[in-house]
């Protein structure tokens, strides 16, 4: 696992202040990267150290003496009570998609997307998509790649995140395996490309659609501005 969100998302994520889709991108990056984990619950607790630091400043700047008492006498009562039991956690089973033929087990965080009876979109029998979620046009999918197969060359009208989720594949810059994160913008034009022996299995967030660069794929630019997985 050699790439990951840059510090700014994982900053966002730990904030809050993140969108729902990429959040789920980056929750699932997170359930394969134990580095980023460690990272995120850094940020997490020096975000809630900060929030505490804002509270007790105001509370001291307006609370009045009497105000004061009754806080202490507040925290006393919680240290002296007994602490509540702590439920036994259950870890949930990890989900499991069907597609082409192939059982992939995928991170708990898309539970809630995946589903036994998922209905795929096929691309020749080659490249297969599931839709998981829209938000105006930001498209999460799972996109499966068997193997030996290359995708036509294209860029990006917004950005592209790409989660490896099983197997790899290999672009003009460089191979990517199991839990790399990769974001891309119109900058880059790239053929993604799989091993012979190796099939992948990625997630997706597309802020706009692809756009074919070379070419009979162009032929897709025509409809719209550009193509979703």
């Amino acid at each position: 696992m050699s790439y990951h969100p840059d510090f700014s998302l994982l900053e966002a994520y730990a904030q809050g202040s993140i969108d729902a889709i990429h959040g789920v991108s980056v929750a699932t990056h997170l359930e394969m990267c134990p580095h980023c984990r460690q990272q995120t619950r850094q940020l997490e607790e020096h975000c809630g150290d900060a929030l505490l630091n804002l509270e007790m400043t105001s509370s001291q700047a307006s609370a009045a003496p009497t105000a004061d008492a009754h806080w202490q006498q507040m925290l006393e009562q919680i240290f002296a009570s007994d602490a509540p039991a702590r439920p036994k956690l259950t870890r949930a089973k990890a989900p499991v998609v069907s597609v082409n033929g192939r059982q992939i087990a995928v991170p708990r965080a898309l539970k809630r997307f995946v589903s036994a009876d998922a209905k795929w979109r096929s691309y020749g029998g080659k490249v297969f998509s599931l839709a998981l979620h829209s938000d105006d046009n930001t498209h999460m999918n799972l996109m499966y790649i068997s193997a030996g197969v290359s995708i036509p060359q294209h860029t990006h009208l917004g950005t592209e995140s790409t989660l490896v989720l099983h197997g790899g594949f290999k672009d003009e810059d460089d191979h990517y395996d199991a839990g790399d994160f990769i974001l891309r913008d119109g900058s880059v034009h790239h053929s993604p490309q799989t091993a012979q022996d190796q099939d992948c299995l990625c997630l997706t967030v597309l802020t706009e659609p692809m756009l074919f660069t070379r070419g009979v794929a162009r032929l897709f630019n025509m409809f719209g501005k550009g193509l979703y997985p």
